[in-house]
């Protein structure tokens, strides 16, 4: 059982019955991560001229066009690539029209000439196009640099509306017709205001406090830790026992009180694989937790999540 077999094993459970297959399994979850396509596993494709059935570990189809992968893990052998390999899916690129390029994966690298194989297939007149990646379990050193903690600390300002003072302005004909609702031989009249809604002059709500304050309460002073301003409601009215007095607007203002957090976000998954180009730069590293969320259909394609 080669060390992709068993990480295999330790993701899903099971470990497949044919060598090198769970290896062909993660080369098409890689596939799906760089180009989101219809990815299928052990896909059969017969060739025009030649009429030779051909299997294709990583069959892909996406926006760039079709592309036929395949897939090596000779960690077992412990060797790399070699260029026999990739002539062997390059000859039979030709064969399969629909077919725009060839990708390999490895779990161990590449040798040198099988590198400039690649890099001449891109070029050489009636050859198409071979990809070369790396994809293989992944080292302390190819996570040197990456961010696993970040660190937000958080200035909390929160207002207190049910602690603040509110004070309605009224127009000066709705100041004069409040004094007629002092009761003949009293001096003052006292009346509890529930300010919730404010309405036309038929009595019918036009808004209310809470759409007024939803937007919150402007700036805030930084010496008195409250915020204090205004509302301009020329043509609304309050309810007062039945009068509907007109405002000029209302005045307010709100405390506040401070609070100081931190919080972390930390990248705690464990990242089983890095795929890299041709190039050695790293495309993105592979989670347990998202290889666990791919599955495959009875007939071999990828069910991505």
């Amino acid at each position: 059982m080669s060390p992709i077999d068993k990480i295999f094993n330790e993701i899903f459970g099971h470990s497949p019955n044919k060598a090198g297959t769970a290896y062909e399994i993660f080369s098409c979850i890689a596939e799906h991560l760089m180009t989101n396509g219809d990815v299928s596993h052990d896909n059969k494709i017969r060739g025009e001229f030649s009429k030779t059935l051909y299997q294709v570990d990583v069959h892909s189809l996406s926006d760039s066009g079709q592309s036929m992968g395949e897939a090596k893990d000779y960690t077992i052998q412990n060797k790399k690539v070699g260029r026999a390999d990739l002539q062997k899916l390059g000859g039979a690129l030709p064969d399969l029209p629909e077919i725009s390029k060839g990708k390999f994966f490895s779990a161990t690298g590449y040798t040198a000439p099988a590198k400039k194989h690649a890099d001449a297939a891109e070029t050489f007149p009636g050859l198409k196009p071979i990809e070369i990646y790396e994809l293989r379990p992944s080292t302390e050193k190819d996570e040197e640099g990456t961010v696993k903690t970040i660190h937000i600390n958080m200035h909390i300002l929160m207002p207190h509306p049910q602690q603040g003072k509110w004070l309605p302005h009224l127009t000066n004909e709705a100041v004069a017709q409040s004094k007629t609702m002092i009761p003949e031989g009293e001096e003052s009249l006292h009346y509890t205001l529930r300010l919730e809604n404010f309405y036309d002059s038929a009595g019918n709500i036009i808004t209310t406090l809470f759409d007024l304050t939803s937007m919150g309460y402007g700036e805030i002073n930084t010496e008195t830790n409250s915020a204090h301003g205004t509302f301009l409601l020329h043509g609304n009215y309050i309810d007062i026992n039945g009068y509907f007095l007109e405002l000029k607007g209302l005045e307010y203002e709100i405390p506040y009180t401070e609070r100081h957090q931190t919080i972390e976000i930390t990248d705690d998954s464990e990242c089983r694989f890095v795929l890299k180009n041709s190039k050695d730069e790293i495309i993105r590293f592979i989670t347990d937790e998202k290889l666990r969320t791919y599955t495959f259909d009875a007939n071999g394609q990828l069910v991505a999540p």
